[in-house]
This record gives C-alpha cells, sequence and structure tokens, in this order.
C-alpha cells in the first residue's frame, strides 16, 4: 500500500478527481508486476484502469489471482463512459484487491466494494 501511496502523490490534483495510486503484485513472488495513477495515461483514466493498461500493452499477462492495491474504492460508475475499474478488476479475476478507503460521494454514489464483494 506504500507504493500506491508513492504512485497516489504522481497524480496532477483536480477540482473534479481524487488523486489515486495502484499496484499489483504477483502473489507467488511478491513483486510489484505493474503500477499506476490517476491521470497517467491519456483518456481520462484510474490508477486501477492505467495499471491494467499498461500491462496489456505489452504483452498479454494473466492477471487471475493477482493482488492489486489502490489508495481509494475502485469505482463502479465512469460518467465517461469508460469501464469501470471494479468490473476490470473482476473480468481480470484478481484475487485479492486491497482498499486504502472508500470512495467518498463528493462526485458519484461508489459501489465498488460491494461488486467486487458480490463477484467473490
Amino acid at each position: 500500500m506504500k507504493l500506491a501511496l508513492i504512485e497516489a502523490k504522481k497524480a496532477i490534483p483536480t477540482l473534479t478527481a481524487f488523486c489515486v495510486g495502484c499496484v499489483i503484485v504477483d502473489p507467488t513472488t511478491s513483486s510489484v508486476v505493474s503500477t499506476g495513477y490517476a491521470r497517467e495515461l491519456s483518456g481520462n483514466t484510474h490508477a486501477e484502469a492505467n495499471a491494467i493498461d499498461k500491462l496489456k500493452g505489452s504483452k498479454p499477462i494473466n492477471l487471475v489471482g493477482s493482488d492489486l492495491y489502490t489508495t481509494l474504492e475502485p469505482c463502479s460508475i465512469r460518467t465517461s463512459g469508460n469501464i469501470p475499474c471494479s468490473r476490470r478488476i473482476i473480468e481480470n479475476k484478481f484475487g485479492r484487491v486491497f482498499i486504502g478507503v472508500e470512495e467518498p460521494t463528493d462526485f458519484v454514489l461508489c459501489e465498488g466494494i460491494k461488486l467486487l464483494r458480490d463477484a467473490g
């Protein structure tokens, strides 16, 4: 989680979004396989989406069972029309998700934790 906080500090602050960091870890080796932070890549991107996309962009990688650390609850809705991070985490079959804090209701009512729990 400390690495995710370091990633979050890289995000340029805005009035309409949070600064979030994400780290993906291979639990079999405890090694970091990807990192991401909010607005790192073009396209109104979230930290989790960036960490996943950076892996998918290089060569196909199996994320099944991987651990994901994020400083803020993964989104359940995207007003931009992008795929919500909670859905991307579920689709990639991450093993565990460690969340720093629940998302405040500043912008949307987030149900990311509920979606992740419901998906197992």
